[in-house]
């Protein structure tokens, strides 16, 4: 199978997906080698209880997805 860099040095595989991973090795110059890497699954998201003024509220270790925040909410009434 043949594929070309476009401008932006950049190659498309037609069988990845948006979102794969490939560990990328050179072994000898001009040799390039391709290996698919499984998912990391996700992990639960570690929450710390803070006091802001007269409330107490809950920070993540990571931001919050609006994306999936709002498909969440569209499922209740």
């Amino acid at each position: 199978m043949k594929v070309t860099a476009d401008e932006g040095t950049r190659v498309v595989l037609p069988s990845a997906k948006p979102g794969d991973s490939f560990d990328l090795q050179m072994p000898v110059a001009g040799t390039f080698i391709l290996t698919r890497l499984e998912p990391v699954p996700p992990r639960p998201a570690v929450v710390r209880l803070e006091q802001r003024g007269a409330f107490t509220v809950g920070v993540l270790d990571r931001p919050i997805n609006e994306q999936t925040l709002q498909e969440a909410l569209a499922e209740f009434p």
